[in-house]
This record gives C-alpha cells, sequence and structure tokens, in this order.
C-alpha cells in the first residue's frame, strides 16, 4: 500500500508540475480531479504536496476551513434531527389521548345512540347508504391521485432493464453513479499520441472529447473533438491514437456513456492533459574567483534562457573527484537550487557554498526530479569550464 501511495504522489507530482508550467495556481476543480484519479490519496495528502511544490500555504488553509464548515453542517444536522424527533413524539402522544378520549366519549353515549338508532332506523339506512356512496366516491380519487403520483415521480428516474440468468430486473440510474474509467494514461512517442484507459466491468462505451486550449466544459461542448470508442471483446484496456500530433497541449475528457430508456447519460469526466511541446532550454555556467596564490575565493552557478519567461523545477549540482559526473549517483550535491523563475532579459546566480569544493572536483547540473526532462532540457558548457583545478 506505501508503495502504491508513493506512485501516486510521484504521478501527483508530475501533473501539478505540468500544469503550474502552463498557468500560476491550481483550481478546486483541479484538486478534485485529482482526488478522483488518485484513490490512494487524501484531500489533505493532494494539498499538502500542492503546497510544498508551490510553496503556498493557502491550499492548506482553504482544506482546513472546509472541514471546519462541514463540522458545523453535521451538527446542525443532528440538530435538526433531534427537534424532529421531538416534534414526533408530541403528536405521537396528542393522537394517543384524543383516542382514549374517544373511546370514554363512546361508552358514556352508547345507550343513547342505540334508543335513538331504534326509533330512527328506517330514515338513517338511506342516510347510511347515501353517506357510503358518497364515501366510497371519496376513497377512490384519493387512491387515484396516489397512483398518479407515484407514476409521475417513477417518471423522473432513469430506468434501464436487465437481463441476467434469463431473468429481467429493472435498475434505476443516476447520473451521478455512473463508474467512471479505472485509469487514464497519454503518451506521445515518434510523432503519435496515445491515450490510454482501463475499462470497468460495468462500462462498454466512452465519449472521448479534447481540446487544444482548455478542457471540454461538457460532452455536448461543440468547440471539442469528438469520438465514441466500444469496447471490443474482454479487452481491459481501451485505447485511441492520434497519428499526427500538433505542438501545444491536449485537454482531454473521457466520459462513460450509458443508454437508458432511449436517452444516453454520461459520467463524470476523468480528464488528462498532455503536452507536445519542444522542451525548454536552461543554460548554465560556473563563474569562480581566485586569490592571487590560486585558492578559490568565491563560486557560483548563472542561469539563463532564450524563452521570455519559465519556472525553473528544482535543480542540484552534483561534484566528482577525477572527472566529470554522468549521472546524479556519480556524486555528492554541492548545492540546491528550490523553485524560482527566469526571464530572457536577466541572469540568475547562485552561490556555490566553498565548503563543498574540493581541488580536481568536476560539478555538473541535474534535475532533483528526472520527469522534469519532458519539459526541460539543460544545457551544459564544456567539460574544462566545469573543472575545479
Amino acid at each position: 500500500m506505501e508503495g502504491g501511495k508513493e506512485q501516486e504522489l510521484q504521478e501527483l507530482s508530475e501533473e501539478i508540475e505540468i500544469i503550474l508550467s502552463i498557468k500560476d495556481d491550481i483550481s478546486k476543480e483541479e484538486i478534485c480531479n485529482f482526488k478522483s484519479k488518485f484513490s490512494l490519496l487524501s484531500e489533505y495528502d493532494i494539498r499538502k504536496k500542492i503546497s510544498e511544490i508551490t510553496k503556498n500555504n493557502i491550499y492548506l488553509e482553504e482544506f482546513e476551513e472546509v472541514d471546519i464548515d462541514e463540522k458545523i453542517e453535521d451538527d446542525n444536522e443532528i440538530k435538526d434531527i433531534h427537534n424532529d424527533t421531538d416534534v414526533i413524539n408530541k403528536q405521537e402522544n396528542s393522537i394517543t389521548n384524543l383516542v382514549v378520549t374517544n373511546e370514554i366519549n363512546e361508552n358514556e353515549n352508547g345507550n343513547e345512540s342505540f334508543k335513538e338508532n331504534e326509533s330512527n332506523e328506517n330514515g338513517n339506512e338511506n342516510e347510511s347508504f347515501k353517506e357510503s356512496e358518497i364515501s366510497k366516491e371519496n376513497e377512490n380519487p384519493k387512491e387515484t391521485v396516489e397512483q398518479e403520483e407515484t407514476i409521475d415521480e417513477n417518471s423522473k428516474q432513469n430506468i434501464k432493464i436487465v437481463y441476467e440468468d434469463n431473468k429481467k430486473s429493472v435498475e434505476i440510474v443516476n447520473e451521478e453513479d455512473i463508474p467512471e474509467v479505472s485509469f487514464v494514461k497519454a503518451d506521445i512517442k515518434y510523432g503519435q499520441l496515445s491515450l490510454e484507459w482501463g475499462w470497468n466491468e460495468k462500462i462498454d462505451k466512452v465519449l472521448i472529447c479534447y481540446r487544444m486550449d482548455k478542457f471540454p466544459t461538457s460532452p455536448k461542448d461543440s468547440a471539442a473533438f469528438q469520438v465514441v470508442v466500444t469496447k471490443e471483446d474482454c479487452r481491459e484496456k481501451g485505447n485511441y491514437i492520434i497519428n499526427k500530433v500538433n505542438e501545444g497541449n491536449y485537454y482531454f475528457s473521457i466520459y462513460v456513456m450509458m443508454e437508458c430508456n432511449g436517452k444516453t447519460l454520461f459520467s463524470k469526466a476523468q480528464r488528462r492533459l498532455v503536452t507536445n511541446k519542444e522542451p525548454v532550454e536552461i543554460f548554465y555556467e560556473i563563474k569562480i574567483k581566485k586569490s592571487l596564490f590560486g585558492k578559490v575565493k568565491s563560486a557560483e552557478v548563472i542561469l539563463s534562457t532564450n524563452e521570455k519567461e519559465i519556472n525553473l523545477p528544482q535543480l542540484v549540482l552534483i561534484g566528482k573527484f577525477g572527472n566529470i559526473p554522468i549521472q546524479k549517483s556519480d556524486g555528492e550535491a554541492v548545492l540546491n537550487i528550490d523553485y524560482d523563475s527566469i526571464t530572457g532579459e536577466d541572469l540568475l546566480s547562485f552561490d556555490i557554498p566553498i565548503e563543498n569544493l574540493s581541488k580536481n572536483m568536476y560539478v555538473k547540473l541535474f534535475f532533483v526530479d528526472d520527469s522534469n526532462s519532458k519539459l526541460y532540457r539543460i544545457i551544459s558548457p564544456s567539460k574544462e569550464n566545469l573543472h575545479f583545478k
């Protein structure tokens, strides 16, 4: 379970980075999508990870406010239940008292009413006959009204006829209860975009919608490209391929489709953002100042880019004795660079702690999270310019 949660946290981090590369914040709607997609993560886990990446605690503060509001609503609901119970008990007591009083009055007036009934027997027979006819007429409309109301209520439901083991059954289907696809993955290789999802046992058809500017607003979004994909045989995974991919962002929404009474119902959207852009180039150089005796007085890393403005991912400068490091595990970290932003007009510099440097050491810059290599490319200077002699 822990391994699965760590994997989901890693995937969550990647998606957050992709979204933040396009805009500056994460919306509540996107947090809800994360909750639906990453079943092992709580909303607190998701908001905590967003806060860590964005260095903004507002996401956790919003969660605490919502939690408090929910507790207040729960308390109010409990109070309302207690109040309703008290009212019902009072009504039951009043009905009981009324029944007892009626029984006493009937016993006291029994003899008198008996005499009156004997003297007026013939007249009462006609009246009682009329009263019974009237009461029957009054009862029938009630039954009709109740039946009509039941029919009206059922007509508002989405009814699905199910045949299983030669038996006919009826299911009431609500759009909120329609199962979603179990997962969504996407990848771009050799100019092709491949979208993959997991079929649920009760799913046999999905609607795929996508746009290049934002996520589709609904299954009926006229600005979105749409295609219906039907489950083939007993395959566990569905697949949709775009052969010629344009540069830009692909905003996918997958809706599960279900037919009921000739009406098509749709599930909530499962979303996936796929970025198809050339990696942004990050340039760096090492600037060294030495004393008259050749001893290193100071050193710094200077970052630059040709883009108008970019948000930098976390970076680490690795040092190795005798030769340049090929990967992060080849040496020791001499400098960690946190999230930052840089423009094409300005340089960004970071001081390297002198105590972390030594003679005959080579340094090289790497991503802390290797998945950032899909969005960025680090351009290193020559080997000679990375050497502390």
